[in-house]
């Protein structure tokens, strides 16, 4: 089972500085400069995933972890942009979805009722996700993705990037 998950609201001034900051030093930039920011003073533009992240994604995507999705749900997690992994590096995952991605995600995650939810999760292949698999496995996920919603719509009304991160 994989780690904690978070998203950030942020704006592209950040992330401009999280893509020109060397690789292998984005999974710091974030701890320092993001996550401090964000959490002290602006704590309606985090959304705290904790380990419901990777059922999420699964069921809002094709079923596997794979990374730069871009369209619809999939976009949520581990869509857009991948700004980290690092070529040979799993340690930690970083993406980025524009104002228009946030926005299509929003939309997307909002018309989504408990019914298609749960189909989505019944739908992860076993092979996938295996022994995590379960009814409390789905409640603890779909509460975690109601409450985000909240999130998505406040950064597509203020037209920001939205970044993952989880480390692993």
């Amino acid at each position: 089972m994989s780690c904690l998950g978070v998203l950030f609201a942020v704006d592209f001034p950040v992330v401009r500085k999280l893509r020109n900051t060397p690789a292998d030093d984005r999974p710091d930039f974030v701890a320092e400069e993001i996550e401090e920011e964000l959490f002290d003073n602006f704590p309606e533009r985090t959304c705290e995933l904790d380990k419901s992240w990777d059922a999420m994604h699964r069921l809002l995507s094709d079923g596997t972890l794979s990374l730069g999705a871009d369209k619809g749900t999939a976009l949520a997690i581990l869509g857009g942009e991948v700004i980290y992994p690092a070529a040979g590096e799993d340690d930690y995952i970083i993406t980025a979805k524009s104002p228009m991605q946030v926005k299509e995600v929003f939309r997307a995650l909002k018309g989504l009722s408990d019914e298609d939810i749960r189909k989505r999760y019944e739908a992860i292949p076993d092979e996938e996700y295996g022994e995590f698999k379960n009814e409390e496995d789905f409640q603890y996920t779909l509460e975690y993705l109601r409450d985000s919603i909240s999130f998505w719509k406040n950064a597509a009304l203020n037209d920001l990037w939205v970044l993952f991160t989880a480390d692993q």
